[in-house]
Formats: structure tokens, sequence, C-alpha cells
């Protein structure tokens, strides 16, 4: 009797586990088919508003500078620049050369006038709208122009640094503000790839400009030319930022769960998450920015005066109060005479003045001299 009660329980026991588990299989299918579907409908909400984004910012073809760009990929492909290197660290990328100095170099220009002359026609169009890429398909299209883009900046920075060399000051200018240009047209694209190189062209001009403008003897109309290209509508630097960041954040929406989960362990682990660092980056930009216009400023004192100011303070009559105020902190940038000039560097966001050094934990940013 006991026995025969002994297996009626075990009978029971096994089809008790039977159920639990059917209902465990039951419950994962429903919680597999619900997550799939939210996916769907996500994936499709993110499309629609990718989609929404794109219709806002259309504009006519005939305002596109897109329109140019995609001619010029396709006849000013990669293996045109392949015997130019792209070293940021080439003499002739970076300071003015001669050609006597670098005779290959200047003979390879020579043979490509009409690629100068076709790239600085984008220099006529104020706006620039290419279709956001569909992630993660389209990323790889928007990587290879956004290095094409950046190879024709450091072609037009070479040739120009050639061109102060040799005393044609108003050629330069048009291709350092060209670069400026098609800097400014990648930051106009909602995507965080072309927004980073964006400002990376923008500052390798500015970086040159800031040479010409303490070394070169410029007109005073020469200078108010490079003010007057320089400056740029901070409200309009603001939208199209937001509009980066909302498209980033829809973009991660389609990303595998994987990979979703390493970018929120690389983000606290570093206790910064992706859009922090990338602000990071764009305050260092504006302060750039703000620091060539105060650059500007003490020219136009010494040139008036016949020496440096001896504070900022002294040129706070030549630019807005704004201009002094250093994005990156919100104090002020600091200003040292040397026997031989000055120093200008922003204390970065730690605010710690660290003699404008950049390295080992230091975060200062030299505007002068140039880093």
């Amino acid at each position: 009797m006991v026995k025969q009660t002994r297996e009626n329980q075990k009978r029971l026991n096994t089809k008790d586990s039977k159920k639990r588990m059917r209902l465990i299989a039951y419950i994962l299918i429903i919680a597999c088919f619900s997550l799939l579907l939210c996916f769907i409908i996500q994936y499709k909400t993110v499309e629609q508003r990718l989609a929404a984004i794109d219709a806002a910012r259309a504009i006519p073809d005939s305002e596109n500078a897109a329109i140019l760009y995609n001619q010029l990929i396709d006849k000013y492909d990669k293996s045109v620049f392949s015997s130019l290197s792209i070293d940021p660290n080439d003499i002739a990328n970076k300071k003015p050369w001669l050609s006597k100095d670098y005779p290959d170099l200047a003979k390879w220009f020579e043979e490509r006038q009409e690629i100068i002359t076709t790239l600085l026609q984008v220099y006529k169009f104020e706006k620039c709208r290419f279709p956001i890429p569909h992630f993660p398909d389209g990323i790889s299209t928007t990587v290879d122009r956004t290095q094409t883009m950046r190879r024709w900046a450091y072609f037009l920075a070479r040739s120009a640094n050639n061109d102060i060399a040799e005393g044609r000051i108003e050629q330069a200018l048009e291709k350092y503000f060209c670069i400026i240009c098609v800097g400014r047209h990648s930051f106009q694209q909602p995507v965080a790839l072309d927004i980073l190189t964006g400002i990376g062209m923008e500052s390798m001009a500015l970086q040159r400009l800031r040479i010409c403008i303490i070394e070169i003897d410029l007109t005073e109309e020469q200078i108010q030319t490079i003010e007057k290209a320089i400056k740029q509508s901070d409200n309009e630097w603001t939208r199209e930022w937001n509009d980066m960041i909302e498209v980033e954040k829809l973009y991660n929406k389609q990303s595998p769960l994987p990979i979703r989960l390493k970018t929120w362990f690389q983000n606290w682990r570093n206790n910064k998450s992706t859009f922090d660092r990338l602000n990071e980056i764009n305050l260092r930009f504006l302060a750039d920015r703000r620091g060539t216009e105060i650059i500007i400023a003490l020219r136009q004192f010494k040139k008036k005066t016949g020496q440096w100011p001896e504070s900022l303070e002294q040129i706070k009559e030549l630019v807005s109060q704004d201009i002094l105020i250093d994005p990156q902190n919100n104090g002020p940038f600091v200003y040292k005479l040397t026997k031989n000039g000055f120093y200008l560097y922003s204390i970065g966001t730690n605010k710690k003045d660290e003699a404008g050094r950049y390295r080992n934990g230091a975060d200062d940013r030299s505007i002068w001299p140039l880093p």
C-alpha cells in the first residue's frame, strides 16, 4: 500500500513537473514573440522618425551642395589623390612651403589645378543635405564620403600653404575658406561621424588662418574677410548638434542588444556617455574658433599701437563679450606676454591652469602658439 502511494505521488510529481516545463516554454515563446514584435514596431517607428527628420531638412537641388559633392566624388575618387600622402605632421601640410623646396609636390599640384578650381565651387553653397544613411548598411557610404572630403581638405590646405609662401595671399585665403565651408557642410549632416569630420576640417583651417594672422602682413580688408568667414550663429550650431543627438539615439535603438549593452558598459566604466565625449570635442572646437577671433583682435591692437596688449582687457572693445568667454568652462582664456609674442590658451574643462599643456592628464587647449 505504501509502495503504491509512493508510485502515485511520483507520477503526480512528474505530471506537475511536465506542466511547469510546458508553462515555462509557453512563457518563453510569448516573451520572445513579444520582444520581436516590439523590435519590429520600434524599428518601423525609428525609420518613420528618421524619414521625418530627413523630410524636414529637404532643400531644392539648386541650393544643395551635396549634389556637387556627389559629382566630385564620382569624378575625383581617392585614386586621384593616391600619390599624395595624408600625413598630418608633414611640414608642407602644416606650414607655408616654396615650390623650389618641394619641386615634386609643386609639379603634382600644377597638374591638378582643374581639381582645385572645381573644389572651390562648393564655396558658393551655403547649405548641404545628404540623405540620412540607413543604419547600419548606409554607414559605410558615409565613412567613404567623409574620408574623401577630408582628403580634399588636406589637398586644399597644402596648395594654400604654397600660395602663402609665394605671396598669393588672396588665393590661399580662398582655399582656407573653402575648407571651412566643406567642414560646415559636413556639420550640417545629423550624423556623429559627419560632425566630427566637419569639426576636424574647420579646426585645421583655423590653425592655418592663425598663422596668417600672426606671421603675415595682411591688409585690413583681408583680416576683416577672415573675421567674417569664421563667424557662425550659435543658434544654427546648436540646432545642427541637437539633430545629430536625436539621430544617434534613433540609431542606438536599431543596434543589436549586445552592442547596446557594450556601449552602456563602456559609458558606465568611463563615467561619461558617448554624447558627453562628443560634447567635449565640440566645446574644444568652439574654444578654437573664439580663440581665433581673439587672435584677430590682438593683431588689430598691435597694428594700431605697435605692441601686443598687456591683457585681454585691452581688446574687449574689439570683440563681443561672449568671445572672451571660454566655452569649455565659462571662464576667461589665459593670455600671457612672452619675450617674442604671447601665449593664448584655454584651461579646459578641469579649470586648472596647466601652462597650455594637453598631455599626461592636463587638458589645456593651446590657441597660440599652435599645439
